[in-house]
């Protein structure tokens, strides 16, 4: 019989607890990625809409106003993948995509400006450079992803990765940073692969090490790049820029008549003062003078000056 204490305070019914089994490995699992990213609903330039899961943004009027971000930090080798759904000619210049180190949740209407390139890759924290326009194709899918070396890949429809440009900072969390700009109208996130560092070695180079060691930093570009896809175009007065990079490609024949590294949209019309190179359009030469510690993008050589050439 229950003193008066128990029928107050009957205990607790009896439950099976969870057993594991006392001996043998369980079962292999494989890292799961989470959640596939979807673009930020508030940090994004005033042309974009998105549609109700935030995963496919379209630029409405104009060619720029593009930028977008992801809501959720990428990880070192997590694969980017695109889909350009709606391109269209009569623009100039094509997708522009990279990184942020900084939190777009962060950041203010005010804070996005026009064009990644060069508004947000000559400010520290912003890594970003243009798709080749013959590349940006309707329904073409579009992968890039950083290596733990801050170097960036991207390949298109499944194909051999390629060298884009190097210099990230990875000692933090990384934002997919997209610009739908010119000619490509229309792009959906999809879901995300993880690349292995094995195959991160791009085509040309020396072949990588199974633990992706640093013996693998020297390295040549893509032979096939030109040359606003070769030169590297990261924040030249970012203190999280490298000094020096890790393998210069040489100044491609022609440079003098090609787009502007940075911007990839105006004409070359501007030599460096200091080292001679003739790689800016006069509005990006500009910019660059006036950030604090700015070097050149071919040779990081310090900017005392820009000169506009006028050719007859």
């Amino acid at each position: 019989m229950l003193c008066p204490q128990q029928q107050q305070n009957p205990s607790p019914p009896a439950r099976l607890l969870a057993t594991r089994p006392c001996c043998g490995p369980g079962p292999e699992r494989r890292p799961v990625l989470g959640e596939a990213p979807r673009f930020h609903a508030q940090a994004k330039g005033k042309n974009v809409r998105l549609d109700g899961h935030s995963r496919r943004a379209t630029r409405r009027n104009s060619f720029c106003n593009g930028v977008t971000f992801t809501q959720r930090p990428i990880r070192l080798y997590e694969q980017v993948r695109l889909r350009l759904v709606a391109v269209r000619p009569g623009w100039s210049g094509a997708l522009r995509f990279g990184f942020t180190a900084h939190d777009p949740s962060l950041m203010s209407a005010q804070d996005i400006p026009k064009y990644a390139c060069p508004d947000l890759v000559t400010r520290p924290g912003y890594w970003a450079k243009a798709l080749p326009e013959n590349l940006a194709l309707r329904d073409t899918v579009l992968a890039y992803w950083a290596d733990r070396h801050g170097r960036v890949f991207y390949s298109v429809n499944d194909g051999e990765p390629v060298l884009f440009h190097c210099g990230v900072a990875v000692g933090g969390p990384l934002w997919a940073l997209i610009d739908v700009y010119g000619i490509t109208d229309e792009v959906q996130l999809l879901g995300t692969l993880q690349s292995s560092p094995a195959t991160t070695t791009p085509s040309g180079s020396l072949s990588g090490s199974q633990d992706d060691s640093d013996s693998d930093m020297t390295f040549s570009v893509n032979q096939s790049s030109s040359a606003s896809e070769s030169s590297l175009v990261t924040a030249p007065s970012s203190p999280l820029s490298p000094p020096v990079s890790p393998v210069f490609p040489p100044e491609p024949a022609g440079i003098k008549n090609g787009e502007c590294t940075v911007c990839f949209d105006g004409e070359v019309d501007t030599v460096i003062y200091t080292c001679g190179h003739m790689c800016l359009c006069h509005s990006c030469g500009l910019r660059l003078k006036r950030q604090a510690r700015a070097c050149c993008p071919i040779c990081r050589r310090p900017i005392k000056d820009v000169i506009k050439i006028y050719r007859p």
